[in-house]
């Protein structure tokens, strides 16, 4: 295997607890935990794990607190064959999500910040920081932020690519219209797509729209390529989204064709919802087994 692309990615960091139940309680319902524990999240750190585990080479550019909780995730990304120079603490603290996670795999989730509210323009040196890599990608950041990343990524000859989440997404497409002209990738999932107009964002958006639908599949809407999602058996869907992310962005950058690129990372997405936790992603070799067990090519670069 060659070396892989290289990314910088870029947006929260966070300690995610975990509540399984046998269904989310809705207002003023109450619901007894049959279980707790606690994993690093936050989608960009998913989708950092994500690429290093398939082999890509990657830099994490984050706020953390100066706490037990931001060394962890610093430790955790160490280990997980992410560069972690692009961290930086902060006196706020590591951020946290709550996450409900019931028995058929469905999420409620709550998040609290804390020191991820520091990613804003001119938080990082760029100059130095982008030397490092091809592409920059960002997760779940709010436009203002993810506007000066992805303009200062272009204007050094950087691919730049988005996945707004839905905290941005449901405040409409023009919200979001800045950041379009310097995303040459964007994901959604299919709320998202909706959230954002749907036909309208297709129309609008002159970039690679990829659209992730879940047990549907994904499909690139305007070159009317898709591809059909797998069957698994489904535990938890909590980062399998930015494992897709994470697959197609290495196999487009690798220059595969567009419904190979989907395939492959259908097969992640799938793979790491039959496991537990955001940062559950598969490595290149487990990808390659899946695929092989399918009778389909494995990705090998």
């Amino acid at each position: 295997m060659t070396a892989g692309p290289s990314f910088i990615v870029s947006g929260n960091a966070s300690v995610d607890e975990y509540y399984l139940v046998d269904s989310i309680p809705g207002a003023d319902e109450a619901q007894e935990a049959r279980d707790f524990f606690k994993r690093l999240g936050g989608a960009a750190t998913n989708v950092a794990v994500a690429l290093a585990r398939l082999g890509a080479r990657v830099v994490f550019a984050g706020v953390v607190g100066n706490d037990e909780q931001g060394g962890l995730i610093v430790e955790y990304l160490r280990k997980e064959g992410v560069a972690t120079h692009g961290i930086i603490r902060s006196q706020k603290p590591t951020g946290r999500v709550v996450i409900l996670l019931d028995s058929r795999g469905n999420r409620a989730m709550v998040a609290v910040r804390g020191a991820n509210l520091d990613l804003k323009p001119g938080v990082f040196d760029l100059s130095t920081l982008f030397k490092e890599a091809g592409h920059v990608h960002l997760s779940s950041t709010k436009p203002e932020y993810t506007l000066w990343m992805l303009a200062e990524a272009k204007k050094r000859g950087l691919t730049t690519s988005y996945d707004p989440g839905m905290a941005v997404a449901s405040k409409g497409l023009e919200y979001l219209s800045p950041v379009l002209e310097v995303t040459d990738v964007l994901f959604v999932n299919i709320r998202e797509y909706h959230a954002l107009g749907g036909r309208k964002l297709e129309d609008v958006y002159q970039g690679l729209l990829v659209v992730k639908e879940g047990e549907r599949g994904s499909r690139i809407p305007r070159l009317n390529v898709e591809a059909s999602a797998f069957r698994v058996d489904v535990i938890d869907t909590t980062g399998a989204g930015d494992a897709f992310n994470a697959a197609f962005l290495i196999a487009w950058k690798l220059g595969l064709p567009y419904e190979r690129c989907l395939l492959l990372a259908n097969a992640a997405g799938a793979l790491k919802s039959t496991r537990v936790g955001a940062h559950s992603s598969p490595t290149l070799e487990e990808l390659n087994d899946f695929l092989l067990s399918r009778g389909l090519e494995p990705l090998v670069f």
